[in-house]
């Protein structure tokens, strides 16, 4: 039996209105960067389940101490989870079209397998543009380098980097973006995938896929993740790297950070977004219901993620796009 791939009450009604690309210029492929460009509000969702997901979360039924099974199993064992067909995720995904990118927070292979079913679907990086986390970039810049690559080369528009917390390090993720040709240490090799989510040819994308604002006519785009007391203490000098294109927020990592202090989560929260508009960076917020748009956008944060794909969830864009004007 196939799951029911259905959003909550009301979230159908949502799926006929005007594609995520409308307000992009003719000469603009990505739709993100076309917003950022006008000064509007950013909304990003997250991408619908791809993999089955048992009692206990992604891994199946709960686990021990060090990973060990539990002690007893459950009298009545769990009903086998239905099997997730990524053509029909694929085709919900591209029906949603009010948020303006998707993000995953690991690219995996089923995932790239569901970018080649989205392709099918009729969706592209000009109407689904995809975002991806790339892990600690300064743990193991050697990883992070392939990680990067990877991601781009199946077709991603943004690499988003986690706990971020130098000026060296934002430069040093922005020269693994771009392509050697560019100054970058991206081969400008195994193109194949991205230009065919993106809609040309291998030598049109190698045009346009380099960083945006540092080439302005480039599509691709970094965001950066502040959650560390470290990377707090630096965010004006984080913001003011030419090249960056969103800073966010870890709101949920800083409440471990500032645990049992949430007037410290706060205002780590106010100086990050102070040195976004001091630098003029979009800086962008998790919001997940519409009163959390509403206090936020307020505040003057201007990019959003929305993590759950339910009726708050899809309540939460379309209050921010009310206040918008979107």
């Amino acid at each position: 039996m196939r799951p029911v791939l259905a959003f909550a009450a009301g979230a159908a009604a949502v799926l006929a209105l005007p594609a995520m690309a409308t307000a992009q210029k003719a000469d603009r492929l990505n739709p993100v960067i076309a917003v950022q460009e006008k000064g509007l509000p950013i909304f990003g969702i997250a991408h619908p389940a791809i993999v089955r997901r048992g009692p206990g979360g992604p891994g199946g039924p709960p686990r021990g101490p060090n990973g060990a099974p539990p002690a007893a199993a459950p009298a009545t064992p769990p009903a086998p989870m239905p099997e997730i067909v990524l053509s029909d995720v694929a085709k919900e995904t591209v029906g949603y079209t009010r948020a303006d990118f998707l993000f995953t927070s690991a690219a995996n292979e089923t995932f790239y397998r569901y970018l080649d079913e989205i392709k099918k679907a009729g969706g592209s990086a000009r109407t689904h543009p995809f975002s991806s986390k790339i892990g600690i970039f300064h743990k193991d810049p050697a990883v992070g380098q392939q990680v990067i690559i990877r991601q781009l080369n199946a077709g991603l528009v943004n690499i988003s980097a986690e706990e971020v917390s130098s000026a060296q390090e934002v430069r040093d993720v922005l020269k693994a973006m771009r392509f050697a040709s560019a100054g970058g240490t991206r081969p400008d090799t195994g193109l194949a995938a991205a230009a065919s989510y993106w809609g040309l040819s291998v030598d049109q994308y190698k045009q346009r896929a380099d960083v945006w604002p540092l080439n302005k006519k480039g599509e691709l785009f970094l965001t950066l993740i502040i959650e560390s007391k470290e990377g707090v203490a630096k965010a004006r000098e984080i913001a003011a790297v030419p090249g960056v294109g969103q800073i966010f927020v870890g709101y949920g990592t800083l409440g471990g950070v500032f645990r049992d202090d949430p007037a410290g989560r706060e205002k780590a929260t106010s100086e990050i977004l102070a040195a976004c508009k001091e630098f003029k960076v979009p800086c962008g917020f998790p919001a997940n219901n519409p009163a959390e748009m509403e206090q936020r956008m307020k505040e003057g944060w201007t990019v959003f993620i929305i993590q759950r794909r339910d009726e708050n969830g899809m309540g939460a864009i379309e209050t921010g796009r009310k206040l918008s004007g979107r």
